[in-house]
């Protein structure tokens, strides 16, 4: 069991992940994925909820649980709405209540129809978190999701930091195409049509205590930063690192160079 990355299922510490290569495993049908194209650079994570409560007409708040939810069938349940939608509506991962989680999508190779942009899609990782009826969310659901998030950030280089804070509407860079925002966010961050609740703030306010840095990427914050962090490492290293402000994979092997383990600028467990 694990994450399939370029056909190989590859195991994360302390998960339970379900794919189509185990027995009675779940995967997308080919309506709700496609080739991600060759040259793609991924460089996001985006966040969801299943519900996205609160949001549009229904603003109840989102409760959230102690501990695991109860085991379910809930996984299963969002794939095959998935498959009966006809909205081309999908992830490459989905979280339920008790932290078990379904990859059923080829995070390299595969395209999922999560995000609303075509090019963000292209060039990102869309992972749901199941929600229930009552608007509800799990504590331990949420630390499955940042040991999933770690696990992802580590194998593709993505910079450990989020979107910070929520303005109810779509962050500019990432609407025009994301090409510039590299780390975490939510479908929130992605799309106006999107409310507070997906995903909500929980799941941030557990990246922030998991050490995850927070920018507001509206006022391009992380660019700031990481030219400064650019200049520093040229000065370090005697790299030549354009300092455009996006940490990059140039900046991930400066970083590599400088002590930082796989290029990450926070470290986690794991690492």
């Amino acid at each position: 069991m694990g994450v399939i990355i370029g056909g190989v299922s590859e195991e994360v510490a302390g998960l339970v992940i379900r794919s189509w290569l185990d027995p009675q495993g779940l995967r997308l049908t080919e309506d709700d994925r496609q080739p991600r194209p060759a040259d793609s650079w991924i460089h996001a994570i985006v966040l969801h909820t299943t519900k996205g409560v609160p949001g549009g007409p229904d603003q109840r708040r989102q409760l959230i649980m102690k501990g695991l939810g109860p085991p379910s069938e809930h996984l299963a349940t969002v794939t095959d709405g998935w498959a009966s939608d006809h909205i081309c509506a999908s992830a490459h991962f989905v979280i339920d209540f008790d932290g078990t989680m379904a990859c059923v999508a080829d995070v390299l190779t595969e395209t999922t129809y999560h995000a609303g942009n075509r090019a963000v899609n292209h060039h990102s990782i869309g992972i749901e978190m199941y929600q229930g009826d009552n608007a509800e969310l799990y504590e331990g659901q949420l630390v499955s999701t940042v040991r999933l998030v770690d696990f992802l950030t580590r194998r593709f280089g993505i910079q450990r930091q989020f979107h910070w804070p929520y303005c109810n509407h779509a962050v500019a860079r990432i609407a025009e195409g994301g090409g510039s925002v590299v780390g975490v966010y939510g479908h929130r961050e992605a799309s106006d049509d999107r409310g507070y609740g997906d995903p909500g703030d929980a799941i941030f306010e557990q990246l922030l205590a998991g050490g995850y840095e927070r920018f507001d990427f509206d006022a391009q914050e992380d660019l700031t930063i990481w030219k400064q962090r650019q200049l520093a490492l040229n000065a370090q290293l005697g790299t030549m690192l354009d300092i455009d402000g996006v940490p990059g994979l140039q900046t991930a092997t400066a970083l590599g160079a400088a002590g930082r383990a796989h290029g990450l600028w926070v470290p986690r467990p794991g690492d």
